[in-house]
């Protein structure tokens, strides 16, 4: 899903020439990608709640391949704009599904471990489409690289189709309820999603606009980009052992809010003037102490009839304010007239993250109603 998502950033040069668009065609076909999960994911676990998570896992896996070829062989930006849509339709089934599968193998025992492992894949994807599809695309036109997200999605559905099989103890397929939700698991799993959103909003917003305040500091475009890359390399590398670590202390909530804590300190050194390399490795290193913790929280509190249904919830809010606050903080970067706001931002969004995965973590423990 994570290679597919890149495969417009990774050739967007090639696309402009290819295709006659502007930067803001561009974004437009990157977010059309996400989009879908706002009005699919509470629709999506529903349909896995009523037909089986390894059907809408394949289901899911089929659209990618099918968007992923539509865009290989796109005559038209109408075309190709299509091909996004129906990719980003099938990696929202996927994800909310895959989400629950995950849930269903591991609550109540190694969950925080193995939602770090799965959530790692997302960032990892992407940094595999950065490293082969621009040199696939210059190759054989972006019409390949396209094609080659096409066929790994299409090794993924038969994988799913050959080997998964549902968890013991897994809600057997049927008619999804809302009133399968315990009382209290609607605000439960809205403080999950709060937590869960700011938290990744927080990377987002830097990911996105760290170039740019470097460039604005004096640094070229090469070095600032590498600078970035330095977080992402390093909080891909934080999340999974970061996962370990919590298993092996029992302390999720502890290890989670301290390197986020950590993570705005270091954010709060490079607002400073300091050393951007040794803070950015540093805020890497200790960012990703929370994604496994964040990502596991409603599969501490939904009962197994309760997963698909509250985890479809809970990406909707996800993938909403995905869609919002990054706009936002562009919009504040571009009223203030400077770059630095976006650290400002960031930080904002680290102590939130914290105050959210505290309350989150004590409202699981609390008996239902």
């Amino acid at each position: 899903m994570g290679f597919q998502f890149q495969a417009v950033g990774a050739t967007a040069p090639l696309l402009r020439d290819a295709y006659g668009l502007g930067l803001a065609d561009i974004g437009w076909l990157v977010g059309m990608y996400l989009a879908p999960g706002v009005v699919l994911a509470l629709p999506g676990g529903m349909l896995s709640a009523r037909w089986g998570d390894r059907r809408i896992a394949v289901a899911g896996t089929a659209a990618m391949v099918v968007g992923g070829a539509l865009c290989a062989f796109a005559p038209d930006v109408a075309t190709l704009q299509a091909g996004r849509l129906l990719g980003g339709v099938g990696g929202v089934l996927f994800n909310v599904t895959a989400s629950k599968m995950v849930a269903d193998w591991f609550a109540g025992r190694e969950i925080e471990l193995a939602m770090s492992i799965f959530v790692t894949t997302w960032p990892v994807g992407i940094g595999l489409g950065l490293l082969v599809l621009g040199p696939i695309a210059a190759w054989g036109a972006p019409a390949a690289a396209f094609g080659a997200t096409a066929l790994l999605a299409l090794v993924s559905l038969a994988l799913v189709l050959a080997l998964y099989r549902p968890a013991p103890g897994a809600a057997a397929p049927g008619r999804p309820r809302l009133s399968s939700l315990a009382p209290g698991d609607g605000w439960r799993l809205a403080l999950a999603a709060g937590g869960w959103t700011t938290y990744n909003v927080a990377f987002a917003v830097l990911v996105a606009f760290l170039p740019a305040l470097f460039v604005a500091r004096g640094l070229d475009v090469a070095r600032a980009g590498a600078l970035t890359a330095t977080l992402s390399a390093t909080f891909v590398l934080s999340i999974p052992a970061s996962g370990w670590l919590v298993q092996r202390t029992g302390r999720p909530a502890t290890i989670a809010a301290l390197g986020v804590l950590a993570w705005a300190g270091c954010l709060a050194a490079v607002r400073g003037g300091a050393d951007p390399m040794l803070w950015l490795t540093l805020s890497g290193l200790v960012s990703g102490a929370a994604a496994g913790v964040l990502s596991a929280a409603p599969a501490r509190f939904l009962a197994p009839p309760a997963r698909a249904i509250g985890l479809g919830l809970f990406y909707t809010m996800f993938y909403l304010g995905m869609g919002m606050l990054p706009r936002l903080v562009g919009a504040w970067a571009d009223r203030a007239g400077t770059p630095e706001v976006v650290l400002d931002a960031s930080i904002g969004f680290a102590l939130a993250t914290v105050v959210l995965l505290v309350v989150t973590h004590r409202a699981a423990r609390r008996p239902a109603g």
